[in-house]
């Protein structure tokens, strides 16, 4: 399997996490401060700080490894006149068991895909309901050693003049980014198809297909789109900004993107 599919499709997701969302935020928002408040238990500064995120949602407004826990907050929170969404382990597993494409042919009336693991299936352009696109990130971290030849008036001095240099090494935290493009295609009860940039074979592109995977994955996504015209589709994944959003504070959208796709993939449904 690719790198991509390392990086965010294998996650080991805890079996036992239910979230619940709010979502079909109108109008003015500040003024749900005291009735959020009241029903998470937190301050009018922290249902503040979640409410300011852009959009309406949804947002993630609390995880529980208890089904009860995650319904009394569903209940609180539509009391107080909140629409809501509940992700349940059950929905979870599945985004996380979704199957990854290596293989693809745009036929006239179906996608017919071939998975990394030799499955094949045939997916009717007029089935897909939803396409979720968005960017995998993940961070690493790794020490650098620098060395430096600098002019050093106490070499030279105890050297009489035969050395002047001296040579500092320093060491340097450093963090890179690996970014991926994907997008999830949706099609009812049927298997989720993850497409990832660089775990794409694009032979089917012919003679269209560029030097690029960045270039031949953006035009997949395109001929996909094309294709499948009752499908909707939502790029708000595409940076950490906007999976940090939907995700809130406490599910860090490098680990938990797995969530975020299922629950924005489940909102587009119900809207």
């Amino acid at each position: 399997m690719d790198l991509f599919g390392n990086l965010y499709f294998n996650l080991q997701v805890d079996q036992t996490m239910h979230i619940v969302a709010i979502h079909r935020l109108i109008g003015d928002k500040q003024g749900l401060t005291v009735e959020l408040s009241a029903a998470l238990g937190v301050t009018n500064f922290e249902a503040l700080a979640r409410l300011r995120a852009p959009g309406s949602g949804p947002f993630v407004v609390g995880v529980f490894a208890e089904d009860d826990k995650a319904s009394e907050l569903e209940s609180r929170l539509a009391s107080r006149g909140f629409s809501t969404l509940t992700l349940s382990s059950a929905e979870i597993e599945r985004e996380a068991n979704q199957l990854f494409v290596r293989r693809f042919e745009l036929g006239d009336q179906a996608l017919r895909i071939e998975t990394t693991s030799g499955e094949r299936f045939t997916v009717p352009y007029q089935d897909a309901d939803i396409i979720v696109r968005g960017t995998g990130i993940s961070s690493s971290t790794s020490m650098e050693s620098r060395k430096e030849r600098k002019f050093d008036l106490a070499t030279a001095v105890v050297s009489g003049g035969l050395k002047v240099m001296k040579t500092t090494k320093t060491d340097r935290e450093v963090t890179r980014e690996d970014r991926k493009g994907f997008f999830n295609l949706y099609s009812g009860a049927s298997p989720i198809l993850a497409f990832s940039e660089n775990g794409l074979v694009y032979d089917a592109l012919g003679p269209s297909r560029a030097l690029s995977s960045s270039a031949n994955f953006l035009q997949v996504l395109a001929e996909v789109r094309k294709r499948c015209p009752g499908a909707r589709y939502d790029d708000r994944l595409l940076n950490k900004a906007g999976a940090a959003a939907l995700l809130g504070p406490r599910l860090n959208p490098e680990e938990y993107l797995v969530i975020a796709t299922a629950l924005l993939a489940k909102a587009l449904r119900k809207s």
